[in-house]
């Protein structure tokens, strides 16, 4: 999409800061910190980064770090290779947008390294309070240098970057290590969101890779167009360096995040029998937006947004043998099955191809959940169904479900400016539910808060997995009232958030962490005494009174303690223990000798008993799966041609088998059908007609 430019940048910046600004003010929160936790989650989706802990550390003698991460398979010490991703957040406050150029770039950089180079000093780290964010992240770096063969500086700003400024990789001579700029500014920011989250596009011209690809023309439609390739070890290899994560769809990027070991079979054909390769290997499937093909030389010559929807697992491997064993990939050879997808079709067709390609290989639907009918289920859901007034709104409002990211920005596009207004009134931007927070929230309410601060990636594939379990067992428990506790939930949350965040004495970077354990201490103390939070008075109100704020704000100071000491005893960093099962258990134990946490007395007057929630779900599931067998039935009764009606009827009355009323009954489909009748029936009149049709079925006369 092209944008005459600035203009309209400009607007979305300055609805970005009127956003971060009503944030802060409600939260309690720095706009710096709101703007990384709002940007990180596209980072993931887009395979920049797999996980990141925040660590806000800045002394310009030992350099400036605010998140640290890494890409690989850092559990698995037979694997080397590691990348380190340092994050640094470049904001302005500034209500005018501002531009970010190439000498502040250089010294935002040489300030990374300065950590990182301190990092590797025992004085330094020794020299660090043991719970500040800079030792965790000092400590980090110390313990896996060994195994860092490449860092990626990754700078996020609300600044436009200068158009003389480009992304590199280079090798720094402070470091002797690949190191790698990517800018993330507003700009990047707003084409993605405007772009509904699709990934950021990989334009490849495949001179720069080692030449152009053999290819044939295997079918093509108005949708689709498939080509057979045949692309070198090496080329693949080498794009994969480069992409990494972004060369892999979104769910062969989950997949590969917990199985990312070397294959010993690709391994070994390899190091042995490179010349086999394509023999034995079945090869990728991946598609594209587009590409361009030279029929005279039967080659590609470039592609746009490859995305390989199977075979991650073959090109992992092959980048991991060619680094861990010193392999020539020169003679290995991969088949690639391409397919050019045509925008109006994209979401099907990829989601399909993804499904069919990864067929042979263990893998559930929960590994296709962003393509998952619940997401549909639930956005259909948040379009429809209003909010109750509050004190914060006093009409009533929407929770907006963000399906695909960047919808809400894109369902004003096309706007006038009243338009908008009216569309954020309906719809406020604080009522806006990403996928990433429900998932989040769903764990930690599910008792799962070391899962829940693990990353969005990690964090949204165990929600996957609860969600497929719930949708298989019943589809119909996802319903309006599932979709209201889910929002109460997230009032919840986000109350609980506010309280943590405005203690001063809390480390910034484990907010997260005491935000997520704390709600898990209150929900165990609860289950202990069978109680629960009720659901529907918070959905109903719209937020949660002062006995709450009282309740986060004692408990989250007890949990801060409690996993302060535990980072003592253990040595270990309060971010990298609470991710841990084994400290989960450990915090267990401690709720359940009743001698350190407790509920207060006025917030147990908030809660209602827990079989008063079960006994409300389990009858507006059954409510639900009535509404919907009886629509499925009249779907079945409408599809039985008019004809086959008036048989019926003209057969049923020949032999006085059918009364008046019984008459009266049978007749609503076929008037439906004639258009005589405009009025759906209701579920009773649907029963009754069956019931007319099992009676008529007994004395033989059938509807067929």
């Amino acid at each position: 999409m092209t944008m005459d430019s600035k203009s309209e940048l400009e607007s979305y910046y300055e609805d970005l800061m009127n956003e971060l600004d009503h944030h802060s003010s409600s939260e309690g929160a720095y706009k710096e910190t709101l703007y990384i936790e709002k940007v990180i989650p596209y980072l993931q989706e887009q395979g920049v980064i797999n996980d990141i802990d925040l660590h806000h550390f800045y002394k310009p003698k030992y350099g400036r770090i605010d998140g640290l991460g890494f890409n690989g398979d850092f559990n698995d010490p037979g694997l080397d290779q590691l990348e380190l991703v340092v994050l640094i957040n470049e904001f302005i406050h500034d209500d005018t947008l501002q531009t970010l150029i190439n000498t502040r770039i250089e010294q935002l950089k040489k300030s990374a390294i300065r950590f990182f180079n301190n990092s590797l000093d025992n004085n330094f780290i020794d020299s660090l309070e043991e719970s500040s964010s800079g030792y965790s992240a000092a400590k980090e770096i110390f313990q896996k240098y060994k195994r860092i063969e490449s860092i990626k500086l990754v700078v996020l700003t609300n600044a436009q970057l200068s158009n003389r400024v480009a992304n590199k990789k280079e090798v720094d001579d402070e470091l002797n290590i690949p190191l790698r700029v990517d800018i993330w500014d507003v700009k990047r920011l707003y084409d993605l969101e405007r772009s509904q989250s699709k990934s950021e596009a990989i334009e490849i011209n495949l001179a720069e890779w080692g030449g152009a690809i053999p290819t044939l023309v295997a079918t093509q439609s108005d949708d689709l167009i498939s080509y057979l390739c045949v692309i070198n070890g090496d080329t693949l290899a080498n794009l994969y360096d480069e992409y990494g994560a972004r060369l892999l769809e979104a769910n062969v990027r989950s997949f590969l995040e917990f199985r990312g070991k070397i294959n010993k079979g690709i391994r070994k054909t390899i190091n042995t029998e490179p010349e086999l390769f394509f023999s034995y290997n079945n090869g990728l499937t991946a598609t594209a937006s587009d590409v361009e093909y030279d029929p005279s030389k039967q080659a590609i010559t470039k592609i746009s947004n490859l995305q390989i929807v199977n075979g991650g697992q073959t090109t992992a491997s092959l980048l991991l043998t060619r680094k861990k064993d010193k392999a020539s990939l020169k003679n290995v050879h991969v088949q690639l099955k391409l397919n050019v997808v045509s925008d109006s079709k994209s979401d099907d067709l990829i989601s399909n191809i993804s499904r069919f390609a990864n067929s042979q290989n263990a893998i559930r639907d929960s590994d296709f959940f962003s393509n998952h009918p619940f997401h549909r289920r639930l956005e259909e859901i948040s379009r429809r169904v209003w909010a109750p007034p509050s004190d914060k709104n006093i009409k009533q409002t929407r929770w907006y479900y963000e399906r695909a990211r960047g919808s809400y920005l894109n369902a004003q596009s096309k706007l006038t400016d009243a338009g908008k207004r009216s569309f954020r009134s309906e719809h406020p931007k604080s009522q806006l539910v990403i996928k990433t927070d429900l998932a989040k929230v769903y764990l930690i309410f599910d008792k799962r808060p070391h899962d829940a601060i693990k990353g969005a990636q990690i964090a949204f594939r165990g929600f996957a997995q609860s969600i497929d379990k719930i949708w298989e067992k019943s589809s119909e428990q996802v319903n309006d009232y599932f979709f209201q506790e889910l929002v109460a939930k997230i009032i919840t949350w986000n109350a609980c958030k506010r309280a943590v965040y405005d203690q001063e004495e809390f480390v910034g970077n484990t907010k997260a962490t005491i935000t997520a354990y704390t709600i898990h201490v209150i929900k165990a103390l609860m289950d202990k005494e069978k109680l629960d939070f009720n659901y529907p008075k918070i959905w109903n109100n719209q937020f949660v009174n002062a006995h709450y704020h009282n309740q986060f704000l004692d408990t989250s100071i007890k949990v801060n303690a409690l996993l302060n000491q535990y980072s003592a005893n253990t040595g270990k960093a309060v971010l990298s223990m609470a991710k841990s099962k084994e400290n989960l258990i450990t915090v267990q134990k401690v709720i359940d000798k009743e001698d350190y946490f407790s509920l207060g007395m006025y917030f147990k007057s908030q809660l209602v008993p827990d079989s008063v929630i079960q006994e409300r779900r389990q009858d507006i599931t059954k409510q639900t799966e009535k509404v919907v067998k009886g629509a499925n039935n009249l779907n079945e009764l409408c599809l039985v041609p008019i004809s086959k009606w008036t048989a019926l009827i003209t057969q049923a009355k020949s032999d006085n088998f059918l009364g008046t009323k019984d008459e009266q009954i049978i007749s609503i489909i076929p008037d439906l059908l004639s258009g005589k009748s405009r009025r759906n029936p209701t579920n009773g009149q649907v029963v009754a007609i069956n019931r007319v049709l099992e009676g008529l079925e007994s004395k033989g006369i059938y509807l067929k």
